[in-house]
């Protein structure tokens, strides 16, 4: 997968320049630069963004977004995870091609998801079929009357001296059997149909993710929804997030609709995990306000366990509002947020630009697995990923049920930042920067991985 895609911005420039009817000259005199320095620019050839980019943009008459979205980012992003996806060597144009036309690589990306969702329904109606008896017994039951009325429609072709009321009972017979036939063909479309999910390969959750993504996850409206609302009284952890989010699914559900509806998002699956991901991050506001809660993160260095004593909250909630620090102006160190399963399946993403989460199960190098063996600890790792080191931290967290004797439900949760910002986090305090050696060399994933001779790989080539 790697880092957050970066489209070219050039070429739009130079596009929007030539529409305005200007020369490369006239723009870089407008502006204050060379001629030759503009041509470097508008062949991607150097960086550009603050002051100058808003002259430009200011020159030729449209917002300095047009040249540098973040969903234009995020959409190379994942053409990018397609693209490795679906073959063994990456595609290295994805950017160019959502800098060429955003239309057509939000059809490819959508045909993709679409074809790879297809295919995992069919996987699992497949499995169903094979394995559920009921499922079973309707196959012969409908095996068997095909083969009754085959047999008795072969009678009836025979036999030209046939009388009459022996020839209406083998009719009757025939459209009876052909009755039951259509009554179980029914009954089995209707079970097979039950349980399939619509999701399967994921699609519900990148249209979430992508709408989360495009929004830098920072509701403003929601925000301050939350600071006008009471505070939660006492009580565990758990029990002041559900009295939050009661409260919230009051005082905030026209803001939550209002951000669902405005999205546009595809599923009604989407469109309820959307919702539920607003209310969460809606309680989550009201639980730890905004102000008091990064104040609190700076002065602690972001110590989890220090935030979860203060505003008392559980280690996830506390990571995942880490996780939500990003009003302009006032923004956090950028985590990513990451939440696995035993099984290794990932429940809960929020990415950054700088690192980009897998969707369907990281390198197994990662801490976040690790958690699992050590209860109640709070493990870290300083990893290289393809050039890029990352600050990682993770625990493993249970959630028990309400009522009932069922086991406790068990993730891992991790954080993941820049290394560059490590010096503010107090769990960068066990690598110091000349212990390079402490640093692990991992990748995303295995399909994507360009590390070689890895003993942990799955798919490719291994050490062992």
């Amino acid at each position: 997968m790697g880092s957050m895609a970066r489209v070219p911005i050039g070429d739009r420039i130079r596009s929007r320049r030539r529409s305005a009817g200007l020369t490369q000259r006239a723009l870089a005199e407008a502006i204050g630069v060379s001629p030759a320095y503009l041509s470097l620019i508008e062949s991607d050839k150097r960086q550009i963004g603050g002051r100058l980019l808003h002259q430009i943009a200011e020159r030729l008459g449209v917002p300095p977004d047009t040249f540098t979205q973040l969903s234009d980012d995020r959409l190379a992003a994942e053409l990018t995870e397609v693209s490795r996806a679906a073959i063994d060597d990456a595609a290295p144009t994805a950017a160019e091609l959502v800098a060429f036309s955003p239309a057509w690589a939000r059809l490819m990306l959508s045909l993709y998801e679409r074809a790879v969702t297809a295919e995992a329904q069919t996987d699992q109606l497949s499995e169903k079929f094979q394995r559920d008896p009921q499922s079973i017994t309707f196959a012969h039951d409908i095996l068997s009357r095909i083969t009754s009325i085959r047999a008795t429609a072969e009678i009836l072709s025979d036999a030209d001296g046939m009388a009459g009321a022996q020839r209406d009972r083998f009719i009757c017979a025939i459209v009876a059997e052909s009755a039951r036939l259509t009554t179980v063909t029914r009954q089995m479309v209707d079970v097979l149909g039950t349980g399939a999910d619509p999701d399967a390969a994921g699609a519900d959750v990148r249209a979430v993710d992508a709408f989360l993504s495009d929004r830098a996850y920072h509701f403003p409206a929601l925000e301050m929804a939350a600071a006008e609302a009471p505070s939660p009284p006492g009580g565990t952890g758990r029990e002041r997030f559900r009295f939050a989010l009661g409260v919230m699914a009051g005082a905030a559900g026209d803001l939550i609709d209002a951000e669902v509806t405005n999205a546009a998002l595809p599923t009604k699956g989407a469109v309820a995990r959307a919702r539920g991901a607003l209310l969460r991050y809606a309680a989550g506001a009201m639980v730890m306000p905004y102000g008091p809660f990064l104040a609190a993160a700076k002065a602690m260095r972001y110590d989890i366990d220090g935030l979860c004593d203060t505003f008392g909250v559980s280690f996830e909630q506390a990571a995942h509002r880490l996780a939500s620090l990003r009003r302009p102006g006032a923004e956090g160190i950028p985590f990513a947020f990451l939440r696995v399963d035993p099984a290794g399946i990932v429940s809960k993403r929020l990415s950054t630009r700088a690192l980009r989460l897998p969707l369907h199960g990281a390198c197994p190098l990662w801490i976040v697995y690790g958690a699992f063996s050590a209860a109640g600890r709070t493990l870290t790792q300083m990893v290289d990923l393809e050039g890029e080191r990352f600050l990682f931290l993770a625990r493993a967290v249970e959630k028990r049920p309400h009522r009932g004797a069922q086991p406790a439900t068990r993730f891992a949760v991790m954080l993941g930042a820049p290394a560059d910002r490590a010096d503010e986090i107090v769990y960068a305090d066990a690598f110091p920067p000349a212990h390079t050696h402490l640093t692990t060399a991992a990748g995303y994933e295995c399909r994507a991985c360009t590390r070689e001779k890895c003993a942990q790989r799955a798919h490719g080539e291994s050490a062992l």
